[in-house]
């Protein structure tokens, strides 16, 4: 009877031993969960505030390669076009040098009647002669002064300081300074007058006679022709009526 009791004795403490020690490892796991659970819960929070970061500076990064368009003027817009500008084929013959061709030039009927009219022979007024412009009663453009017009005598390329001969045997009638062909020398014979301009150092005076091909100037500026190349600018009048002074040129030959 002892031995019985004291075998369930034994039984209910092993039973109960049992019962602390699954109660003892289930409290032990809840643990070892939470603490699992509590460090991905901040390992994970840690890398989303780090990707937000990550983000948010890349979206405040200044963007390279990318140039703002700027917009189109639309209608009724304060949209004003840039000032128009006249044909490059114009600019481009101004700044052309024309070659003296060895051939007899052809003439209009207004040309052969001026030279029937005056019965001269003029020479180039500046060695070379090479023509940078030409006489024309049509309008041509004019870069300094910016407006179109008809030219109304020749422009002979020519360095600063060069020597300008006379055209012509005469006498010299008028010498002034203008502010548009800045220094100019007239030089009269019969009924056709010579007029340089765009001329530096004068050598002649009112009265002075002269023979076809002494010095009378050097070559300055045309103040309304300055954007041109340097050269000087050359009228001839017959009977007070402008003509072209190629027409008179060599024409005895």
């Amino acid at each position: 009877m002892s031995e019985h009791y004291s075998g369930e004795r034994r039984k209910r403490k092993t039973r109960r031993e049992k019962i602390g020690f699954y109660t003892a490892f289930s409290i032990c796991l809840i643990a070892v969960c939470m603490a699992v659970y509590s460090t991905y819960n901040t390992v994970s929070n840690s890398a989303k505030q780090n990707l937000a970061s990550s983000d948010a500076k890349q979206v405040n990064q200044p963007v390279t390669g990318v140039h703002a368009t700027p917009p189109m003027p639309t209608l009724g817009s304060e949209f004003k076009p840039e000032k128009e500008t006249y044909p490059t084929e114009v600019a481009e013959q101004d700044d052309a040098t024309v070659q003296p061709t060895t051939q007899k030039p052809t003439y209009s009927r207004d040309a052969l009647q001026t030279m029937l009219a005056a019965d001269i022979s003029l020479a180039f007024p500046v060695k070379g002669g090479n023509v940078l412009r030409e006489y024309s009663k049509e309008s041509v453009y004019y870069k300094t002064l910016n407006v179109w017009k008809p030219h109304n005598g020749v422009d002979f390329a020519a360095e600063l300081g060069d020597d300008v001969m006379s055209m012509s045997d005469g006498e010299v009638t008028k010498v002034s300074e203008d502010k548009l062909f800045g220094k100019t020398v007239e030089i009269s014979v019969n009924n056709v007058v010579c007029v340089y301009s765009g001329l530096g150092d004068i050598k002649v005076k009112k009265g002075d006679t002269v023979k076809q091909g002494d010095k009378i100037a050097t070559v300055g500026t045309v103040p309304f022709e300055a954007s041109e190349k340097n050269h000087i600018h050359v009228e001839v009048k017959v009977n007070g009526t402008n003509a072209d002074p190629i027409s008179f040129i060599n024409n005895e030959e």
